[in-house]
């Protein structure tokens, strides 16, 4: 995919989304026909999409549909950001009271030698 948020039907190679909606709602040219379904032949995501969208009975709803597909698709991407930003900024607490542990570890080893060297 190309990263085109109001392109669900986005593809490396393009075909224009209307010219795929007009396909679906049987308005091109025979030459224009065979033109999407030579792309199509090439794209076997695309043409399973097209080939759910073509079963639906009101063709007038499609362009509702793909919208709210894009919608649902950019709203579980942004979620899936914002917990990889939060996971990040996680600290766990375990690293924490490691950190202090040995540190006060090397401070008394440190005090004790200390006392020693000083008797």
């Amino acid at each position: 995919m190309n990263g085109n948020w109001k392109d669900i039907l986005a593809n490396k190679e393009r075909i224009d989304q209307k010219k795929l909606m007009d396909y679906l709602q049987g308005k091109l040219s025979d030459a224009e026909k065979h033109e999407v379904e030579s792309f199509l032949n090439d794209s076997p995501f695309l043409n399973d999409a097209l080939e759910g969208l073509g079963e639906l009975k009101d063709k007038q709803k499609i362009a509702t549909i793909i919208s709210e597909l894009d919608n649902q698709l950019k709203k579980r991407i942004q979620d899936r950001k914002k917990k990889r930003r939060i996971a990040n900024l996680y600290f766990p607490a375990w690293l924490i009271v490691a950190t202090v542990t040995v540190i006060g570890m090397v401070v008394l080893a440190f005090v004790i030698y200390k006392m020693y060297m000083t008797k």
